[in-house]
């Protein structure tokens, strides 16, 4: 139910996402009202003035080479703006009525990694939030950490980079705004850990950790119980500050339709173990 959840309200993100953005570009028909971001390419031209046609990358500051002007704020301007910027510097001491054009010729990235269907590097064509970017990338995978969904904002060479964590499950339930994903940022998803399992089942081993993982729900992965199985016997270790934790967690019983509270969720690093009955 909750992957169904998450489902519907990124495909509702991404679609008032979508809407508003169709907005923004019908108003003029092209991407004039994109916002220039650091690592974008710029093709800049002026009719008949063939020394002015170029291709310029926006540097981490915001700013452009360009031919006569020197370098220039361009990061945070529209399409639009940086046009008018240009050709007001340009009349002002060297032509007359310059027609000046401004285009995408490529788009800024960032970067998703981790636990998503399809990890790697995105073009940043619209203004995006996280959820929009995760739904871009296809999805969590079902071992990933969405509690601690890492955003790394890379400045320049001044300053070290920002970290924000962000608990995805607060975004879909409205308690912290939807986080705006800047260009070259990083968003990192972890798996959330694993577990282990170990005594009388059949497949004892290690297994990737999923949110909502239960004790039974485990033992099921791990093949069900062997015939001589303590099954009420089993229990949990779990380390919590520092200390060894045991807690009982009678599975038999938990399948027969009593004790269902004590079908306890696992956390990363948890051990299952079910001892050998020997009556």
């Amino acid at each position: 139910m909750r992957k169904i959840k998450i489902f519907i309200v990124m495909l509702l993100f991404c679609a008032c996402g979508l809407m508003v953005s169709y907005a923004q570009r019908n108003d003029v028909g092209d991407d004039g009202d994109y916002v220039i971001s650091a690592d974008d390419v710029l093709d800049i031209s002026v009719y008949g003035e063939a020394d002015l046609t170029t291709s310029v990358k926006v540097s981490r500051d915001g700013t452009i080479n360009y031919p006569l002007l020197g370098n220039i704020q361009a990061g945070g301007f529209t399409i639009r703006q940086l046009e008018r910027k240009i050709t007001d510097l340009l009349q002002q001491d060297y032509l007359v009525n310059p027609q000046v054009k401004v285009s995408i010729k490529e788009y800024s990235r960032i970067s998703i990694l981790g636990e998503v269907r399809s990890p790697g590097s995105y073009e940043l064509k619209e203004n995006l939030t996280l959820t929009q970017a995760i739904a871009m990338a296809g999805d969590f995978n079902d071992n990933a950490d969405t509690a601690k969904v890492k955003i790394i904002h890379s400045h320049d060479g001044n300053s070290e980079d920002k970290i924000t964590e962000v608990d995805f499950d607060d975004i879909l339930n409205k308690k912290i705004r939807d986080p705006e994903i800047k260009a070259n940022d990083k968003i990192i998803i972890e798996q959330m850990g694993r577990i282990s399992i170990i005594g009388q089942v059949s497949r004892p081993g290690t297994y990737d950790l999923k949110k909502g993982l239960t004790v039974v729900e485990a033992i099921g992965l791990a093949g069900g119980f062997t015939p001589t199985a303590a099954q009420n016997a089993t229990r949990v270790v779990r380390t919590e500050d520092d200390k060894k934790v045991i807690i009982n967690v009678p599975v038999a019983n938990i399948t027969r339709g009593s004790n269902s509270d004590k079908n306890i969720e696992l956390q990363a690093g948890d051990t299952i173990l079910v001892p050998e009955s020997f009556f």
